[in-house]
């Protein structure tokens, strides 16, 4: 009977362990953006932080079909945004040519976002635009997010 209990805690334990193996893995996106030893070290120290970078990674925007709207809308364009880069002396904008939402980096550039009000940019050789969603917005679900993992 002992054993019966010993097995099924060491199993719960292990299922639990693998689990937060699995929520504190970087996406493979990060490494766009980050030196892979400062997302190790993110990872092995179970950092908040890693979750909320792989959670903005999908969670910032949402994507808009341009050919479904009734009217022109008014936003910037996406080509005239900078690429996330330390050296000033150059300057390199959005230069995506297809849009998957599996490999589309939104921390890979300098998207100029406000705190309470949405933002667009038009991408319109794909014929989309990308709408952000106010940073209080996307704080509040990711602690929202937080609770749904952490249960």
């Amino acid at each position: 009977m002992i054993k019966k209990i010993t097995g099924f805690i060491f199993a719960l334990f292990l299922i639990g362990t693998l689990h937060a193996q699995q929520v504190y893995k970087a996406d493979p996106r990060l490494s766009e953006c980050f030196d892979q030893a400062y997302l190790s070290e993110l990872e092995n120290s179970q950092s908040e932080l890693l979750l909320y970078y792989n959670y903005y990674l999908d969670h910032s925007y949402y994507k808009v079909d341009l050919s479904t709207l009734d009217k022109k809308i008014s936003a910037q364009d996406i080509h005239t945004v900078l690429l996330q880069n330390n050296n000033t002396q150059v300057k390199e904008y959005f230069k995506e040519t297809t849009f998957t939402k599996e490999k589309f980096n939104p921390l890979k550039y300098q998207f100029n976002l406000s705190s309470n009000s949405f933002t667009t940019y038009l991408w319109e050789k794909e014929g989309i635009a990308i709408v952000f969603y106010p940073l209080s917005h996307i704080s509040a679900n990711f602690k929202e997010y937080l609770k749904t993992i952490n249960k």
